[in-house]
């Protein structure tokens, strides 16, 4: 994973449709939390061990954070959750869907 790899061209498009169409209050928090994409490694498991490279998409921003974060994964074009564990060990919990039904329901 390098850091010079240029975002899906998917996600963008996901991105783009899926936020007009959030309910007004839902738009304001991805706006707000919404972040130039970058790749990171997270782990598939809650103890830290399988990893997968996915591309992190809303950020905490320290005001109205939710305990997750949106990522996408490339490979099967869908959106997910990222949550950081207790142990500090940041878990990829898994794909959702499109960018409006994740954030939908975060």
């Amino acid at each position: 994973m390098t850091e010079n790899h240029k975002a899906p061209e998917a996600m963008r498009v996901g991105v783009t449709e899926g936020l007009p169409v959030l309910a007004p209050h839902l738009q304001s928090w991805v706006q707000a939390h919404l972040i130039e994409p970058r790749q990171l490694r997270l782990a598939t498991d809650p103890d830290g061990t399988s990893f997968k490279d996915l591309w992190l998409v809303t950020d905490h921003t320290g005001e109205n954070d939710s305990s997750c974060r949106i990522v996408y994964d490339d490979q099967a074009q869908l959106f997910g959750f990222e949550s950081t564990l207790e142990s500090g060990v940041e878990w990829y919990m898994g794909n959702f869907g499109s960018f409006f039904e994740t954030v939908e329901n975060m």
